[in-house]
């Protein structure tokens, strides 16, 4: 259970299932020159209250891309979790 973070604007990940984890440090390779960054947040245990109310998630894994000049966080909308997939949702909203 993760965030993926974007500068200034971030990514959420709830429970990233282990075959996963490659394409996110890809993404996040590939956007390291970008601006955006990529972090992991874990959604359980202690911050799964949070994880609830205020970032309205309530399954895993989830997706959110929190853009710089906003307060509020767009839900990724696919299950596609691959890097070009990821690479193009993220893209779209720059």
């Amino acid at each position: 259970k993760y965030v993926e973070q974007a500068n200034g604007a971030a990514l959420t990940n709830g429970n990233v299932v282990e075959a996963m984890e490659g394409s996110f440090v890809e993404f996040a390779d590939k956007l390291k020159e970008s601006g955006v960054k990529v972090g992991k947040f874990r959604a359980d245990g202690g911050q799964k209250v949070y994880a609830q109310q205020e970032l309205q998630l309530g399954s895993f894994p989830t997706i959110l891309f929190f853009p710089k000049h906003s307060s509020q966080a767009i839900k990724y909308p696919s299950e596609k979790r691959d890097v070009d997939s990821l690479l193009a949702f993220v893209n779209a909203l720059r």
